[in-house]
């Protein structure tokens, strides 16, 4: 049934004629300087701008969206306002699930993206405000996916990371980013996602190829919520090497716009030191160090926790992006998993179409999710069909094996499909 399915999808697309138009800007957004991941506003919002190589040539819907972007192109030329649009809808089914529960699942991630820069538009240490406005939802009468990775019984790897039904619209990000040194060092203060800068990572994105824990997030890192009040600092202090550290809100929630958590004191920290061979390299070749801590949160009875991991990725011949992350904690702090390995790949078959294959572990934190769990495995699998210039198709396979809190079930697959809009 999975080799049908998959083969229904790709072989037709693996025929089909490809626009060979190397990728370019579409308003202008494109050498945006950032520091952050590519989960981040400034990141998002380059990559909406982007008209991608592609299977098909559609000529109506781009015809339709130029004005749109011919608008923004206007204003961030006139006033420095870059706009975009980010959804992402996830439709999975697994093999088993613990009684009583679904096994599908399908949900959304819908962003709003936005930057103003007011300082030295166009130059080469910007500053500017950042917003994004936020929502994740189930769709339907269908679980989210965040939700069926539960009910799968995975505890650290969970099959559908971050596709929550419990993420209401919020303003979740409002931030001053500041660059300095013709944009080698920056700053970011304000409300942030932490996930974008957090152990920044190559495919710490809902863009990219894995859906799993186990690439998006490393699970022995803890999290709290998106829209955080913190502050990030991070730089070049040499040619090769750079160091940086964050502070955040331990006690944010996500989807809530809510400024009073901050007044427990509780704060998730984190000190950070890499390599990459070349400054322009650092987004995909680069080896970085991690050290976090995070306090007690009181209120919530959660235990203090600390750890550190190590993410490691290279850039081979423009085709191949082999990556490793490992990490290890006390097992508190909320996290997923005492100690965490994964490894893998991305290979760009085509312009158009990339494909990405990965192998996990995670031993689950037992402050976390209780004592004497197995440890947990997962393979998985994506190809990104880049099918238009705003649009890809990208169906995913995942095979769970010994999830924590399903004993009766050593493997339990996971069939995906998700489609990706960007304007």
């Amino acid at each position: 049934m999975v080799v049908a399915l998959f083969s229904s999808i790709a072989l037709p697309l693996l025929a089909a004629p490809s626009v060979t138009q190397p990728d370019a800007s579409q308003s202008g957004y494109d050498g945006a300087q950032s520091f952050g991941g590519p989960d981040g506003v400034s990141e998002q919002l380059e990559e909406a701008d982007r008209s991608r190589a592609r299977i098909y040539e559609w000529a109506a819907p781009g015809q339709w969206l130029q004005p749109w972007y011919d608008w923004k192109a206007d204003i961030k030329k006139d006033h420095g306002v870059a706009l975009g649009f980010f959804v992402s809808v996830l439709g999975q089914k697994a093999s088993d699930s613990i009684e009583g529960k679904d096994d599908d699942a399908l949900g959304g991630i819908y962003r709003f993206n936005g930057s103003w820069t007011l300082l030295n538009n166009g130059g080469k240490n910007p500053g500017r405000i950042e917003w994004r406005v936020e929502a994740r939802s189930d769709i339907g009468n269908f679980q989210a996916p965040g939700s069926l990775g539960t009910a799968t019984g995975a505890a650290a790897l969970n099959t559908g990371f971050a596709y929550s039904d419990r993420f209401k619209t919020d303003l979740a990000v409002l931030n001053w980013t500041q660059g300095f040194r013709d944009s080698t060092a920056g700053i970011a203060v304000g409300r942030l996602a932490f996930d974008v800068y957090l152990d920044a990572f190559a495919f710490q994105t809902f863009a990219g190829g894995f859906i799993n824990r186990a690439f998006i997030l490393n699970p022995t890192i803890p999290t709290t919520g998106i829209g955080a009040l913190g502050a990030v600092a991070r730089g070049m202090v040499t040619d090769q090497f750079w160091v940086g550290g964050q502070i955040y809100d331990a006690n944010a929630a996500s989807g809530e716009f809510d400024w009073d958590t901050i007044q427990e004191n509780e704060y998730l920290k984190a000190v950070e030191i890499g390599w990459t061979p070349t400054f322009d390299r650092r987004k995909l070749s680069k080896i970085q160090f991690t050290y976090w801590d995070k306090d007690a949160r009181d209120r919530a009875g959660a235990p203090a926790g600390h750890g550190w991991a190590v993410s490691a990725s290279w850039q081979l011949a423009e085709k191949w992006l082999p990556f490793v992350r490992f990490g290890d904690s006390n097992g508190g702090g909320g996290v997923a998993a005492e100690s965490a390995l994964s490894a893998g790949f991305q290979y760009t078959v085509h312009n158009d179409q990339k494909w990405v294959l990965g192998a996990g572990w995670a031993k689950p934190a037992a402050k976390t999710n209780g004592a004497k769990l197995d440890d947990e495995y997962v393979i998985e699998t994506s190809y990104n069909f880049q099918l238009a210039r705003n649009f890809a198709l990208l169906p995913d396979f995942q095979l769970l094996i010994d999830p924590a809190n399903n004993p009766t079930e050593s493997t339990v697959w996971i069939l995906g499909l998700r489609a990706i809009g960007t304007f």
